[in-house]
């Protein structure tokens, strides 16, 4: 019986989507998800205390798949945000001007609605030039202005032989503990 759960785990485990933990953070100020109802990228949220994440869900960006994180501090007073955030897979790509989060918009989350009319909307030059990342690790230094700052991130996606390769493994294991019992 245990066998069978086995094989049934490991072969749920294949048909599996890839899911994303999500991000962490170490920043001078609060680091949530987003679940409000205002637009975001208008300058209507206006939270000094917090820097907000979306998880925008999975698709295809230059030929690559990638998980779309929408990144966003909107503040109501000139503040600095600063620190790091973390993702469970490597950066690809960051989008931080107006054009290419207009580029991007196909990844928008459904349930959130999205302003890029501010001329602004992005990341001005100081905070392009403060923003830096390598591996899984994002590194800002933002000093905020109307309409906040507002990036998308693209991160990797654990390709199917990632999880076919856990389940081989859990297969094995199945296997090696069935073998045990038999001698």
């Amino acid at each position: 019986m245990k066998h069978k759960l086995i094989t049934l785990a490991a072969c749920t485990m294949l048909a599996a989507p890839a899911l994303a933990a999500d991000p962490s953070a170490s920043l001078n100020r609060g680091w949530i998800e987003y679940a409000g109802s205002a637009l975001v990228g208008n300058n209507k949220v206006q939270d000094d205390k917090n820097a907000y994440w979306i998880d925008e869900g999975v698709g295809t960006w230059m030929g690559q798949a990638v998980r779309s994180w929408y990144v966003f501090w909107d503040p109501k007073s000139p503040l600095q945000l600063k620190g790091s955030i973390s993702f469970d897979q490597p950066i690809l790509f960051v989008h931080d001007e107006k054009a290419e989060l207009k580029a991007t918009a196909a990844f928008q989350n459904a349930g959130v609605g999205y302003d890029y009319s501010r001329a602004l909307v992005g990341l001005e030059t100081g905070d392009r030039k403060n923003t830096s990342w390598a591996g899984q690790t994002l590194t800002l230094k933002w000093n905020a202005s109307n309409p906040g700052d507002h990036i998308r991130v693209m991160t990797a996606v654990p390709e199917p032989a990632t999880y076919a390769m856990f389940g081989a493994g859990l297969l094995a294991l199945a296997f090696l503990a069935r073998r045990r019992r038999a001698d």
